[in-house]
């Protein structure tokens, strides 16, 4: 399947670095991938450097801004922290949503959907970047869900969270759709204190032909929206002689009833 994009963005971002300094970033405008997400096929929370401590519990020693305890199985006593996006100060650990600052759902929208599972992984448990996830008050990361920032602000730091949002986007080669680049566009001129600067250029608009990615393990019996996700996935067309659990899942996919599904 082949994507057109709108046009490309050539984005440069001053996060209170003088100009030299500043990060140099391109994003593609690009409609938004519809169908297929599942919050399963990313996996979360995993312990990568087998410390005892999940991505959960890195973050949270992380930001700390008094640090934690370190007990048995990784358990933190004694820290405190402070929500970014609403100033909440807290001692309770369990009061803290880890936030994924590009939501999963977002990013699988974006360009995620034609990632290897190892890739979703990597994305969903991305400690090397500090701005790729945050510990944020329970309220203010259900307030956001999966909106992006044309759709949700945080009533704090909002300067820092546009700059952060394109970082992180640019990063992982996620794609921006047209209202959302139309509104960073804006939030980016008015945040022009300390935290953003930006110089857009247009290019001429090109296609991309993502490479398809098979269906991540474990996830073999995965129930598509439709054929573009199965496609997307590797897994079309799904032949109920080869793999009838797969296609008992998605008979519905079958419009002929000749036993292949998203054969078209």
């Amino acid at each position: 399947m082949s994507k057109k994009l709108v046009s490309l963005i050539s984005i440069s971002l001053l996060l209170s670095l003088p100009p030299a300094q500043a990060e140099n970033f391109e994003l593609a405008i690009a409609a938004d991938f519809e169908g297929g997400y599942e919050r399963a096929l990313f996996k979360l929370w995993v312990d990568a450097d087998s410390d005892g401590c999940n991505t959960r519990e890195e973050v949270l020693i992380e930001e700390a801004v008094i640090k934690p305890k370190i007990g048995k199985s990784c358990t933190l006593t004694g820290g405190t922290w402070l929500s970014p996006y609403d100033g909440v100060r807290t001692t309770r650990a369990a009061s803290l949503d880890i936030d994924h600052l590009v939501p999963l759902s977002e990013a699988w929208r974006s360009g995620a959907w034609a990632w290897s599972a190892q890739q979703r992984k990597d994305f969903a448990n991305d400690v090397d970047d500090p701005r790729a996830l945050i510990a944020v008050s329970l309220g203010q990361n259900r307030s956001k869900g999966d909106k992006d920032p044309a759709q949700w602000l945080p009533p704090k730091g909002v300067c820092t969270y546009i700059a952060d949002w394109i970082a992180i986007k640019a990063r992982y080669q996620l794609s921006v759709d047209p209202i959302e680049a139309a509104f960073l566009t804006t939030k980016v001129k008015s945040c022009k204190s300390s935290a953003v600067a930006v110089v857009f250029t247009k290019k001429v608009a090109k296609k991309i032909t993502p490479t398809p990615t098979p269906t991540p393990t474990g996830l073999a019996l995965f129930k598509f929206a439709n054929c573009t996700a199965a496609k997307a996935a590797g897994v079309a067309p799904i032949r109920k002689a080869t793999n009838p659990g797969l296609y008992e899942l998605n008979a519905s996919l079958d419009r002929d009833k000749d036993g292949i599904a998203c054969d078209a």
